[in-house]
């Protein structure tokens, strides 16, 4: 079959892999002047490796991808780095049952029921059952109201904003569930394995087009897949409903300094929401700086609205508004910027609400032969490229069955 497969990202790589090993003739489209969707990666001249877009890292059970970096020979590097969070103006680890019971703002009998909800989410396998219930009602039937409002509606409402307390239980049992101690990453950054399944898919006679936004469904292709963000898609499938899934857009403010602004912690939550960012992730307290000119990369991140001031803003802009909040965390009380690079990931966020696996997209679309495979339909899970190339595998899967 001649296949087309619109979207660069690890869906449509792993996608498009898949098919090129089992002889298809692929064809992918990706209309910006790089392969990787969210996990796209950038380097300075002065760097060894690349360094995403946005924040990323793998759980040491992300069957999917950890397999696909095997069979590529894509080496990986597995540590146990420091996340925290951001409380009452003091960082506290919070990566462990010691450290749950060494928090200082709960009750001892709150923190036994926080570890009950967590324990819970870990060995209960029946998400669907939760997803007619807020994450809210969860927390709070299981873990109690005292941790609901110190530890569980401060992030929810900066991940969510508004949506917060309309978030189906079943996204925060996938949250928890999967989440290990431990955590890998990809040898010289996530680039690595974008890179090897572009070169597996041209080694297998694949093409693959940069720059080039596919417009034509009536094509010379037999089956076409679209991995790109629902409203997106719905611009070549206007029948695609839009509305039954709000997204947030992912930013990311990078800041490369000579010194860290945090001192050991790798992931920081930020629970006081006063502050303007949601999360401040010390890329170089998990991976050596020496790969990056031995600098110090930080990010800061936050889920938006589409219409949401700091959209609009320049990372001058960004940084001016942001920095007194960094101040407050930083260790280093002369923090200087050598570099800073601003992204965004538009639609990056599906809101999972409740009833969610109801309205997420299917994969078969009104137009015969066009098919769609993006991250809407990864439920109960929240992003990640893991589901990404599990996503792909799939639906390459489906589309050699409906042959």
């Amino acid at each position: 079959m001649k296949i087309a497969i619109v979207g660069g990202g690890f869906t449509g790589l792993t996608a498009a892999y898949e098919l090129s090993k089992r002889g298809h003739r692929v064809s992918l489209f990706e209309r910006d002047d790089h392969l990787g969707g969210l996990a796209y990666g950038f380097r300075q001249k002065n760097w060894q490796w690349h360094l995403e877009a946005a924040y990323h890292h793998l759980f040491t059970n992300d069957d999917a991808i950890i397999h696909l970096c095997r069979e590529l020979n894509v080496p990986l590097i597995i540590k146990r780095p420091i996340t925290a969070n951001l409380y009452k103006g003091k960082t506290y680890q919070f990566d462990s049952p010691k450290h749950l019971m060494q928090f200082p703002y709960l009750a001892f009998t709150d923190k036994l029921r926080t570890g009950l909800l967590a324990a819970f989410c870990k060995v209960y396998p029946f998400w669907q059952t939760l997803e007619g219930i807020t994450a809210k009602q969860f927390a709070i039937g299981i873990g109690g109201s005292a941790s609901w409002r110190t530890i569980w509606e401060p992030l929810m409402s900066a991940k969510f904003g508004k949506y917060a307390d309309t978030i189906a239980a079943s996204w925060l049992w996938a949250r928890i569930h999967k989440r290990t101690p431990s955590l890998a990453y990809i040898e010289g950054g996530f680039q690595t394995l974008v890179n090897a399944l572009a070169d597996a898919i041209k080694k297998r006679g694949g093409k693959i087009s940069l720059n080039s936004e596919f417009k034509n469904l009536n094509s010379e292709f037999d089956r076409t897949l679209l991995t790109i963000p629902t409203p997106v898609a719905a611009r070549l499938v206007p029948q695609l409903s839009t509305t039954a899934i709000p997204h947030l857009h992912a930013q990311v403010l990078i800041l490369e300094t000579e010194k860290p602004i945090l001192k050991d912690i790798y992931w920081l939550s930020i629970t006081d929401r006063s502050y303007p960012f949601l999360a401040v992730v010390q890329h170089t307290n998990f991976m050596d700086k020496k790969h990056y000119g031995g600098h110090h990369l930080t990010y800061i991140g936050n889920y938006l609205p589409s219409d949401h001031p700091y959209l609009k803003m320049t990372k001058e802009q960004l940084l001016k508004k942001f920095l007194p909040y960094i101040k407050r965390i930083s260790q280093n009380s002369e923090l200087r910027t050598l570099n800073s690079y601003l992204f965004v990931g538009p639609f990056a966020q599906p809101v999972h609400q409740l009833h969610y696996s109801q309205k997420a997209p299917k994969f078969n679309t009104p137009i015969p032969n066009v098919y769609l495979a993006n991250m809407d339909s990864i439920y109960p899970w929240d992003r990640g490229t893991n589901y990404a190339v599990e996503l792909g595998q799939r639906a390459a899967a489906s589309l050699i069955y409906i042959s």
